[in-house]
């Protein structure tokens, strides 16, 4: 479901009704909150456990994304749920996920 006031865009300042780049949830509270970005259309969503489609690793508060005819992808941090996102959107940046992506 989707959360109202934890759902941004890249021009969520303005009253453009149209978003620009993808849409952003709350990811993980890791110290602070970080936004990531959705998955086209697919929110991701905050899970109690899984293990990680990244480092293999069980967690216990995740994020899980559904993806077309395959299993959903769990994963157990922002930063392993962002590194998958950016191979599955190689042409696309997520600006507001805090400079992931510079290192």
């Amino acid at each position: 479901m989707t959360a109202d006031n934890w759902t941004y865009c890249q021009n969520w300042h303005t009253r453009t009704p149209q978003p620009i780049g993808p849409i952003y949830a709350s990811g993980l509270y890791e110290g602070s909150y970080r936004r990531i970005p959705w998955h086209g259309n697919i929110e991701p969503e905050h899970i109690p456990a899984g293990v990680c489609s990244e480092c293999g690793q069980r967690f216990s508060d995740g994020i899980q994304i559904a993806v077309v005819e395959r299993p959903a992808k769990e994963f157990c941090s922002n930063l392993h749920y962002l590194v998958w996102w950016k191979r599955e959107h190689p042409d696309e940046e997520a600006p507001m996920s805090g400079g992931i992506f510079e290192h």
